[in-house]
């Protein structure tokens, strides 16, 4: 499998990622939504353990707790603040910010999360799969 990789606006953090993502979808929860400052959030998932590899840098960690329950870890850049990944370990991956690639082109979305969330002027691309 390839690697793509990735960082934050000014460059402090780098990583890789596998090329090919265990899944790739927009997330219109709110919390995505603060999050990305936008109605959606690029979500590309790969294997916590395996699927990428911090190859600069020392992000920060704020946790969170979704309305599911599980704890989530996003990684933010102390330097510049862009949320690079979160973790979310009880389901065993990482949440990728599919613009924090360096091949903006690479991120293609599978699938909408939580478009009922979306605000009401969002247009919403039907044709994804709702997970």
């Amino acid at each position: 499998m390839g690697k793509i990789t990735a960082g934050c606006l000014c460059g402090e953090i780098r990583f890789e990622a596998d090329a090919t993502p265990m899944m790739a979808g927009l997330c219109y929860c709110t919390d995505c939504q603060h999050v990305s400052g936008s109605q959606f959030y690029a979500a590309y998932l790969v294997d916590l353990e395996s699927g990428f590899k911090l190859l600069k840098g020392s992000p920060v960690t704020h946790k969170i707790v979704a309305d599911s329950g599980r704890a989530k870890y996003h990684k933010f850049c102390p330097n510049c603040g862009s949320r690079v990944w979160a973790e979310v370990p009880e389901q065993g991956f990482a949440s990728i910010n599919g613009f924090a690639f360096d091949d903006k082109n690479h991120f293609k979305p599978q699938f909408n999360h939580l478009s009922d969330s979306a605000p009401p002027w969002c247009s919403i691309d039907r044709a994804l799969e709702e997970v």
